[in-house]
């Protein structure tokens, strides 16, 4: 028990530390282009003004409560119109699925919103 303990300890504050995406890593995936990162065109915007508007909406959604509703990432986004994060169900959603989808499924149209 006691070998358990310290195995779950370590495992426990890592998770309590928030590893993971974040809107930081999530937006530089989306708009910075490199080996790792996405490069998605931000068509009328550069690259800074398309990533600061991604962390402001990000962090604007994850400090407001809520449910994921109908929103879904994991659904390629068609329509024209634009989704918009709600709350911080939502954008833990969005920030998981671009962290695990490729840059070729972002690029065409999962993981709305970008």
């Amino acid at each position: 028990m006691r070998s358990l303990v310290a195995v779950l300890v370590p495992v426990i504050a890592v998770v309590a530390a928030g590893c993971g995406p974040n809107c930081q890593s999530t937006c530089e995936r989306l708009y910075f282009e490199d080996a790792a990162n996405c490069g998605v065109p931000t068509p009328g915007r550069d690259t800074d003004e398309a990533f600061r508007d991604c962390i402001n909406a990000c962090e604007e959604a994850l400090d407001a409560p809520g449910e994921l509703g109908t929103y879904n990432p994991d659904d390629r986004q068609t329509s024209g119109e634009s989704i918009i994060l709600q709350n911080e169900t939502q954008a833990a959603a969005w920030m998981e699925c671009v962290d695990q989808t490729s840059c070729e499924d972002i690029n065409a149209g999962y993981c709305e919103p970008h």
